[in-house]
């Protein structure tokens, strides 16, 4: 059964839980256990998902083992047997049908040192190709941007899949996956006519969910850039796949907060599920060699 691992942002876990919930060949799903997945877990339960959570030092040896393959010795020495030979095909065929996720969601602070997060996505990578047929970076050019990386990349023991919209350029980031490319990107960032702009998401707001986040460090950053007068815009994105009640109330009181207009994008899960498809389809094909 192929293995497709996804090492993903967790400022695109929506655009994840979307995607997975809409593959009907998905066999078994994992998820790695960490401080950031449990309401990712939450959100794939709420759409009927049952993943299996362990830490990844557990999960990748239960992944390896559940996925083993019979050695050729084997086949072979019943190859020959046409009851065997018939039911041995049905269930290659079954198999390679059927798909095994493995997801490891790495937090979305890991941006507020640039070489720091891509250091983590490649060492988590590299840990999670030693089980998987292929991986899928669930991120934009943020996550590997150095040429360092993305050399090492293609060193790993599978191959290794980017998110692209529909010119087959790999994304800027994850406003441009929620908008459904770079191109649409470029175009959405000329409607501001020059003003400074944020661009809200129900990920990118969803720390205002937290208690007394007004307080955090992390609020008192922001603010120092986005009280600035250049900031006057808010381009909320919106799209109907989104689960999270709270991104309308959380995006009117952003834009209360740094006194910013709201203007209204339409988002798309495009680039998500064309990614994902095509990286499921070049494993089965890599198998199949």
């Amino acid at each position: 059964m192929p293995v497709l691992s996804i090492i993903a942002c967790e400022m695109l876990e929506d655009e994840l839980v979307y995607v997975l919930s809409k593959d009907i060949e998905i066999k078994h799903l994992f998820v790695v256990e960490n401080r950031n997945s449990f309401r990712f877990a939450q959100k794939l339960k709420s759409e009927n998902l049952n993943p299996f959570m362990f830490s990844s030092d557990r999960l990748y040896p239960i992944v390896s083992e559940s996925n083993r393959r019979l050695p050729d010795s084997f086949m072979k020495m019943f190859s020959n047997i046409p009851i065997f030979k018939k039911i041995s095909g049905a269930l290659n065929r079954k198999q390679k049908q059927e798909l095994t996720v493995v997801v490891n969601l790495l937090r979305k602070d890991l941006h507020s040192d640039i070489d720091h997060l891509q250091s983590e996505v490649y060492l988590n990578a590299e840990e999670i190709s030693k089980i998987s047929d292929g991986i899928l970076l669930f991120y934009g050019k943020c996550g590997y941007s150095s040429e360092k990386v993305q050399a090492d990349l293609q060193k790993l023991d599978c191959p290794v899949y980017f998110l692209r919209d529909n010119e087959r350029n790999i994304v800027d980031d994850c406003v441009s996956v929620a908008l459904g490319g770079n191109e649409i990107y470029t175009k959405t960032m000329l409607l501001g006519n020059g003003r400074g702009t944020i661009y809200a998401t129900p990920m990118w707001l969803s720390s205002l969910n937290e208690t007394d986040y007004r307080s955090t460090v992390s609020f008192k950053n922001i603010s120092k850039y986005l009280s600035s007068p250049m900031y006057s815009l808010l381009f909320k994105i919106n799209n109907q796949n989104y689960k999270d009640n709270s991104f309308h109330r959380n995006a009117s009181e952003f834009a209360k907060i740094f006194d910013m207009e709201t203007i209204d994008v339409d988002g798309t899960t495009d680039v998500a599920i064309n990614s994902y498809m095509e990286a499921k389809t070049n494993i089965r094909k890599n198998i199949g060699q």
